[in-house]
């Protein structure tokens, strides 16, 4: 009875090996430069866009946050003694 040989990791992309794949994509990258840069421009316009959301969301939430409990904010006894005294022009 024969046994079958495991499978190797590292002949996953279509019997390559990862350093002849990354061979192969470098020197794909480097025969169309202006295309290559494009695509990493692309790239890193979308992760930065991406990291700035994310950078944002907390200061986002913060303002909805306030901006509902403000809109939901009842007329106190205060407001009810000062009247429009605040919406006038004092000149």
């Amino acid at each position: 009875m024969r046994k079958d040989k495991e499978r190797d990791d590292s002949d996953d992309f279509g019997g390559m090996s990862l350093a002849s794949m990354v061979l192969m994509l470098a020197l794909v990258a480097l025969s169309r430069p202006w295309e290559t840069l494009k695509h990493l421009f692309k790239l890193v316009l979308w992760l930065g866009r991406r990291l700035l959301r994310l950078v944002l969301f907390p200061f986002r939430w913060a303002a909805l946050v306030v901006w509902s409990r403000r809109a939901d904010r009842r007329p106190t006894f205060e407001d009810f003694l000062h009247g429009d005294e605040e919406d006038r022009d004092p000149s």
